[in-house]
């Protein structure tokens, strides 16, 4: 297993652009609907781009929700606390999840881009860096 090269922050640091800094907000589905509290991002170490959400979904009083990446391409910030996505609320709940955000491989990042029908992020910088 290959330990993926993104960083977890769990704050809204000066480092993050001030779109970027939406860690405690909350996402939003296609119908409006609330997904979950945004608990972090995983970033580029560089550049602090974000490449995914970290939201925990589910859990009830003393036990622990499933841990969901959610890719930066399916989602956009519309105002203060409020980040919003064209996915149902459903399928984000049925995403392959993680269990432990430091432990993080490049075999699960990519099975999570296939549930998300995206290409490897460091597939399309293997390219650019080719040409």
């Amino acid at each position: 297993m290959t330990p993926s090269p993104l960083k977890y922050i769990d704050d809204n640091i000066y480092s993050l652009y001030p779109e970027n800094r939406i860690v405690g907000f909350y996402l939003y589905d296609l119908h409006d609907e609330m997904v979950g509290r945004i608990q972090g991002l995983m970033v580029d170490p560089e550049s602090f781009h974000p490449r995914y959400l970290v939201l925990t979904i589910g859990g009830f009083l003393f036990t622990d929700g499933k841990i969901v990446l959610f890719p930066k391409n399916h989602f956009e910030t519309l105002k203060m606390g409020k980040v919003k996505t064209s996915w149902r609320r459903d399928s984000i709940q049925q995403s392959p999840s993680i269990n432990n955000i430091q432990s993080l491989s490049l075999e699960k990042e990519q099975a999570i881009l296939g549930y998300y029908d995206l290409e490897p992020y460091w597939d399309a910088t293997e390219t650019s860096t080719k040409s």
